[in-house]
């Protein structure tokens, strides 16, 4: 079996971090490491769900790759998984408690499966693949790992730093075939790797011969919602969702303001500790 074939001193270093140096990680370097965030058990669990979850063939491979339906609509392992404890407090320190839930999605890196360019989750304008959904101007995706990458079984691949940079070479809908400063992250099962959408990443090949699983979950704060509305939820699709995180989960289009700006908007008297680089610290 593929494991961790050498030590990832960044990983490592991401599961050494406190909060705010969580936070400071992601906000600058673009992405944080949580190492633990799911339990063998759970990942099994998870594993024993997708079992029947319809799958179909990907743009990069014609073996069943992606998911047919979002899986959190297929089964409560995943539904659950929305309201990870390990790791939506993390969200909620970052973003602020009112969070809303966009997406989930399981992707499985057959062998054989061939290196990824490097892209952005951002895509500002909607796009004919997801339409409006990840257009919102902020958003946190969160990969969960069913196995190990290892260098040789899909590692991930990312360009640290390049979700704040102003070039036009960081436009959002471009792809690079490599990157001189691109660094792969070789990850353990059960890790979650929580980053930016306009983060630049891609896939390492999958030259094993076993397959990779992987779930995404994706949150944004209330005010951001999408650039267009985005199809909700049905409520057979929420049957699995626990009563404590429809409130997330229910509306996908839902903000708490008003868009209709005006200059002469009553000031908010609060501490706003949120706007603060001093959250790096303490």
């Amino acid at each position: 079996m593929t494991t961790l074939d050498a030590p990832s001193p960044l990983r490592d270093a991401c599961l050494a971090m406190t909060g705010p140096e969580r936070i400071r990680q992601l906000e600058t370097e673009g992405f944080v490491v949580i190492g633990g965030a799911l339990s063998p058990e759970e990942i099994a669990a998870l594993k024993a769900e997708y079992e029947t979850l319809p799958m179909r063939p990907s743009f990069f491979t014609d073996k069943p790759a992606f998911a047919q339906v979002p899986p959190h609509t297929h089964g409560p392992e995943t539904a659950r998984l929305i309201g990870n404890p390990r790791v939506l407090p993390f969200a909620r320190e970052l973003m602020g408690d009112d969070l809303v839930f966009m997406h989930s999605f399981y992707i499985l890196s057959h062998p054989g499966a061939p290196e990824l360019e490097y892209h952005t989750d951002f895509q500002p304008f909607g796009s004919t693949y997801s339409q409006w959904l990840e257009s919102c101007p902020l958003r946190l995706r969160v990969l969960y790992y069913l196995d190990d990458t290892g260098t040789d079984r899909s590692a991930l691949k990312i360009i640290p730093r390049s979700h704040i940079c102003w070039h036009s070479d960081a436009q959002p809908y471009r792809r690079y075939k490599d990157h001189p400063d691109a660094v792969t992250l070789p990850l353990k099962a059960g890790d979650a790797f929580v980053f930016a959408t306009r983060l630049f990443h891609g896939v390492g090949p999958n030259t094993t011969e076993q397959t990779r699983g992987m779930i995404e979950i994706d949150y944004r704060p209330a005010w951001a919602r999408p650039y267009g509305p985005v199809p909700n939820w049905t409520p057979e699709q929420l049957k699995h969702v626990p009563e404590e995180l429809m409130p997330m989960v229910a509306d996908r289009n839902r903000t708490d303001f008003a868009w209709e700006f005006d200059t002469k908007r009553q000031a908010v008297d609060i501490a706003a500790p949120g706007l603060s680089p001093a959250r790096w610290e303490n």
